[in-house]
């Protein structure tokens, strides 16, 4: 049972909303329950009403099962347990986006203490010694590959959730895993709450986009506030031409959550090693990587340093480029500062290649680039993408549905694209129903941060773009995988480094101009011209090798605080040790960017997935550079191979039966070396 690594990772999870419940759930079945996932509460104490309503009716299903006198089969035992998970997960997921996406905070606070509620119950399935023995007592004679991996797969869980453990052991485990859901949440509020800004005078945002100086009118006190939101600081990075600027900004963004993260992620280190060493492994890493495609953390450190011996080259070569044009205007400079390397990436971007972003964002307006993406995926996999009417959350939200070119509906999703205050303040893909066969349609949400509208106001960079495919990549994996047997069988229930690799892939489409041309136009109606582009293709190796070894240092960083035992710990040389391993860029002093890392909660020892899900997804795109980008019929094979099974099979095999080979990191490595 993985769902909650795959929500919080994130790579991002949900889900909506319901209604006000008057009567008691132990009236109700499942269906009803589920079938409310999609209409607003009416106030935070209809929801938790709701709420502790489905945990009653959680608590009736698992007492049920534990003593129920059915011989163990797949159609009592095994059909009994996803009911009960079903349930779980859909309570679990209501509390969850409503925390993160609720434009009122009283009732982020309900669907924070939901989300507290029902996972503490998920949390505790696993260590059911009656539902176990049941479990393991099944004949699987006559059943299907499918029933067979996931029942085994399954007991797996239970056994690492420690249920063989004794009594005062399970109950100790469950102390533990309560604990660290309680950390969770306060970890993932200390990072949404942050409310730290930068107050800027006007001739200080010289060399900013001017629709970011409209955006940002001076106030009463003579200045302009900057937040800690994306979409305010990444353009400081990149434009700003005032250094003492991009270095406050940089301080005040590295700092987020800090101090208020340090007890709360130091208890979070101490109970997950505490969990690790009382169900036998020997760190938090050894535990958290069981059961994923890599299996050990030793495993994690070679394909780490394998990517890292190649990356590393240019890397080195991209900062002495920079450092080069930083000593145009400081010729006493020996190293490129951290908080400038964007700027000067920039400035060389436009110099030797003469491209320039400022120029690139004027043809992605953010309607246009939606449109766009909706085209894509409707051409791409032959779906029609339609309006819902619906009730939504706030009035930013739009809500559509997916139909097979056959009319039959696949699923249903809400659009939250745009930041607001109290938000969910990253990107990421929140599912909110498991898609069943002939009972429910899968529904999810993409929560991100772009600016809205046209050209006026919603211009994005491409890099944004590239983010946007990413996220609708998670979206339609959960649409595709959405007709199921067992709601166990849904994708985050697949290796979990594995999710990120289909939607890594489909980000190769803005990078293909056929595809981008067709909603890619400035203000005057403009195709983004092919010069352009291809100037565009030509940076874009540029800085590659860099942003690799970025990736890679984090990887390593997850890594090395949680294999090893959190005693005496220096949290803050952790980080900028291992960072300085593998940046050549100078880092600032006095800073505390674990803080605000939110992958260290939900993704633990394994934020290497994104590279390696990265090395997966360039060789999955190998088979469409064969066959042409826009290929039905690979395409179809790729819905029908790799997305749609969702986790019925390991990820092992979904990669096998579609290139008819293991998986191979070779196309990676060759992309790495292209860099000049």
């Amino acid at each position: 049972m993985t769902i909650k690594s795959f929500l919080l990772g994130a790579a991002a999870a949900a889900a909506v909303v319901a209604p006000a419940l008057t009567p008691a759930l132990a009236d109700e079945d499942v269906d009803a329950f589920i079938s409310a996932l999609a209409i607003a509460p009416e106030s935070p104490e209809a929801l938790t009403q709701r709420c502790d309503a489905a945990v009653e009716k959680i608590g009736q299903m698992k007492t049920a099962l534990e003593d129920s006198t059915d011989a163990p089969g797949l159609g009592t035992t095994l059909a009994g347990f996803d009911e009960l998970y079903l349930m779980t997960v859909s309570a679990f997921l209501e509390g969850y986006l409503l925390s993160e996406t609720h434009p009122d905070a009283d009732m982020r606070d309900a669907g924070a203490m939901c989300l507290q509620k029902t996972y503490n119950f998920y949390s505790g399935l696993s260590l059911s010694r009656p539902i176990y023995e049941q479990l393991s007592a099944i004949d699987l004679t006559d059943a299907s590959e499918e029933q067979r991996y996931l029942v085994e797969k399954q007991l797996t869980q239970f056994r690492k959730g420690g249920v063989t453990l004794d009594e005062e052991g399970r109950a100790a485990v469950e102390a533990l895993q309560n604990e660290l859901n309680d950390l969770s949440l306060k970890h993932s509020q200390n990072i949404r709450d942050e409310d730290a800004v930068v107050k800027a005078l006007p001739d200080q945002l010289a060399g900013l986009p001017q629709d970011y100086i409209d955006n940002h009118p001076v106030g009463e006190d003579g200045a302009v506030t900057i937040t800690m939101a994306y979409p305010d600081v990444s353009p400081v990075f990149t434009y700003a031409e005032d250094e003492s600027l991009r270095r406050e900004v940089s301080r005040v963004f590295a700092n987020r959550a800090w101090p208020e993260q340090t007890e709360v992620f130091r208890a979070m280190l101490e109970k997950r090693y505490e969990l690790a060493q009382l169900l036998g492994y020997d760190t938090y890493a050894h535990f958290d990587l069981d059961g994923r495609m890599i299996e050990t953390p030793e495993r994690a450190r070679e394909f780490i340093d394998s990517l890292s011996a190649v990356a590393r080259p240019a890397s080195v070569k991209y900062h002495d480029r920079l450092l080069a044009r930083l000593q145009q205007d400081e010729p006493e400079a020996e190293q490129v500062p951290g908080w400038s390397a964007s700027y000067y990436g920039e400035l060389v971007r436009q110099e030797d290649y003469a491209l320039d972003s400022q120029e690139v964002r004027q043809y992605f307006a953010f309607d246009n680039v939606q449109e766009g993406m909706f085209t894509l995926i409707e051409d791409l996999f032959g779906v029609e993408i339609t309006p819902w009417a619906t009730e939504t959350w706030h009035d930013s939200v739009n809500a559509y549905e997916m139909h097979d070119s056959d009319g039959t509906l696949i699923g249903k999703f809400y659009l939250d694209l745009h930041p607001r205050e109290g938000k969910f303040s990253h990107a990421a893909m929140f599912p909110l129903r498991v898609g069943l066969t002939d009972r429910s349609v899968p529904v999810g949400t993409l929560v991100t941060n772009f600016p809205a509208g046209d050209h006026s106001t919603g211009l994005m960079e491409h890099g944004q773009v590239e983010t946007f495919l990413h996220e609708f990549g998670h979206l339609i994996h959960w649409l595709f995988s959405g007709n199921l047997d067992y709601a166990m069988q849904n994708f985050s229930e697949i290796e979990s480094d594995f999710t990120e690799a289909p939607s890594t892939m489909l980000e190769e489409w803005v990078w293909d101009y056929d595809n981008l041309k067709q909603f890619a136009v400035n203000a005057e109606g403009e195709v983004l011209p092919k010069e352009l582009f291809d100037k565009m293709v030509a940076a874009r190796l540029f800085g590659q090798g860099s942003g690799v070894m970025s990736q890679l240092a984090y990887s390593d960083i997850s890594l090395s605080y949680y294999d090893q035992s959190p005693e005496g710990m220096d949290l803050d040389a952790v980080f900028s040790d291992t960072f300085a391993t593998y940046s050549p860029f100078e880092q600032m002093e006095g800073t505390h960017n674990w803080a605000s890392f939110g992958h260290l909660d939900g993704y633990g020892a394994a934020y290497y997935t994104y590279q390696w899900s990265t090395a997966i997804a360039l060789d999955i795109f190998s088979a469409f550079e064969a066959n042409g980008l826009r290929d039905p019929e690979t395409a179809a094979r790729y819905r029908t191979l790799v997305l749609a099974p969702g986790g019925k099979a390991s990820a092992n095999d979904l990669l096998e039966d579609f290139l008819g080979r293991e998986f191979s990191v070779e196309a990676y490595e060759k992309r790495l070396m292209e860099e000049e």
